[in-house]
């Protein structure tokens, strides 16, 4: 199964680099003893971390995503509106599964929406459409299909949520409770998730409503669990099931034997897996290239290439050394590109910035 924490590890630099761009900066965003701190004063602060380098990296991840655009736009390169939406529901999903909250309530946790999101996610495509060649992508997804018959959305899957407490007769009550609430034997997600934040004895899911996560049918090592999760249908709450905690040291009077703990299970959303495809798993094989070796060094000659070539017009004096780095790289192509066939390469200038780390995209539908 691929990593979730760093998919929201990419989405969240996403929000904190581009979310509420545009929007009004003298925006209140706290008021203390009724003098507000306005949105201004935080992008302030925020520029001057760190002498300056905070926002140093932040500007130019910004110019790097408009000199991709203007690059696509020169090759006449686009992103496919249906490839878009396929990776906004991955996305979708991965967010559940990993925060436990519904997408808009975390677009808006994250102060972005889902449109400055699509924006980013296509800066991500068009870069490897401009990087990797179809031919190096068919290949790798050739040799990479044992690994992609593991991901979520390629086999059977489940997202779920689960409440643990300490006695099964706990455990009947509060499924008793949840009944009670129920429409037609189903239980809404926001009923189980508000029950499991005041129940649940893991502090970790208490916090994300009772999300357990992810599920890939035969991954879990837990036979007797992914038997009940897979004949739930999302909304049922299934019978109390018993559970120990390994490593967990043994509940006062009861027998190794005795379950330590019982828990309470509802599935959220149950994954129907599709051929496995490279059209379905492109930004999968995207993510895993640009993250290899062998085409590390394409991924830095390109951002390299296209900082050189630009024009960039830095004015704060606070960002004069991204400034500079940006002219004695273009100089220095220069100087390349007027040399004589054959000639000694002259030695640049200061390097511009190091490029960008590839990102992982959200796994294709």
């Amino acid at each position: 199964m691929r990593k979730l924490t760093a998919l929201l590890a990419v989405i969240i630099i996403f929000a904190l680099l581009g979310a509420g761009c545009g929007r009004k900066k003298n925006e209140s965003i706290a008021i203390v003893n009724g003098q507000p701190i306005t949105k201004s004063q935080l992008f302030d602060a925020l520029e001057q971390a760190d002498n300056g380098q905070a926002g140093r990296q932040a500007l130019d991840s910004l110019i790097v995503r408009q000199l991709i655009r203007q690059e696509a736009q020169k090759r006449g390169l686009q992103v496919d509106p249906k490839e878009l939406d396929g990776r906004l529901e991955a996305v979708k999903d991965y967010v559940l599964a990993a925060t436990g909250k519904d997408f808009k309530t975390w677009l808006e946790d994250t102060g972005q929406t889902e449109e400055e999101l699509a924006s980013r996610i296509s800066t991500q495509i068009l870069t490897a459409k401009l990087v990797l060649t179809d031919e190096d992508r068919k290949k790798y997804f050739e040799e990479n299909q044992d690994r992609l018959k593991s991901l979520p959305h390629n086999t059977e899957s489940v997202i779920y949520r689960e409440i643990i407490l300490p006695s099964k007769e706990e455990a009947e009550a509060v499924r008793k409770e949840l009944l009670a609430a129920a429409t037609e034997g189903k239980v809404a997600s926001a009923k189980f998730a508000e029950t499991a934040e005041a129940r649940t004895l893991n502090p970790v899911e208490k916090q994300r409503g009772g999300m357990a996560g992810w599920l890939v049918k035969g991954k879990s090592g837990d036979p007797e669990l992914e038997k009940v999760l897979f004949q739930l249908t999302p909304g049922q709450v299934s019978e109390p099931l018993p559970m120990t905690a390994p490593g967990a040291p043994e509940a006062k009077g009861k027998t190794p034997q005795q379950p330590q703990f019982w828990r309470l299970v509802s599935v959220e959303k149950k994954i129907e897996p599709g051929p496995i495809t490279l059209e379905r798993n492109a930004d999968v094989i995207e993510e895993w290239m640009l993250n290899d070796p062998r085409f590390q060094l394409q991924l830095q000659e390109f951002f390299t290439n296209i900082r050189a070539k630009a024009d960039v017009q830095i004015t704060p004096p606070r960002y004069r050394s991204l400034a500079e780095a940006y002219k004695e790289g273009r100089e220095a192509r220069e100087r390349r590109m007027s040399q004589p066939s054959g000639a000694a390469p002259t030695a640049p200038g200061t390097p511009p910035p190091p490029a960008p780390q590839a990102q992982p995209g959200p796994q294709g539908k």
